[in-house]
């Protein structure tokens, strides 16, 4: 199901994303579970919606991404860390 920008921002709730964190952890390997990248957080929130192109595309990335982070910092036990790059 797609969503707009949005609705999805809206519904970033930290029980929501605790949700979505967890249920991805636990499709990963036992020895992997201590993290989750942003891109498979990203594509659970958006329905593996393309976010758009350009310099609009490149803006929503930044503004989920700083949502995520925010949304993450609400959440008990849960951490988020920069990747490398």
């Amino acid at each position: 199901m797609e969503h707009s920008f949005e609705q999805i921002l809206a519904a970033l709730g930290p029980g929501h994303l605790r949700e979505i964190i967890l249920r991805l952890a636990s499709t990963q390997a036992p020895d992997d579970r201590e993290g989750v990248g942003l891109g498979p957080i990203l594509d659970a929130l958006t329905g593996v919606k393309d976010l758009g192109s350009g310099p609009e595309g490149w803006e929503a990335f930044l503004k989920l991404r700083e949502a995520i982070k925010a949304t993450v910092a609400q959440i008990p036990r849960m951490k988020y860390i920069e990747a490398d790059s």
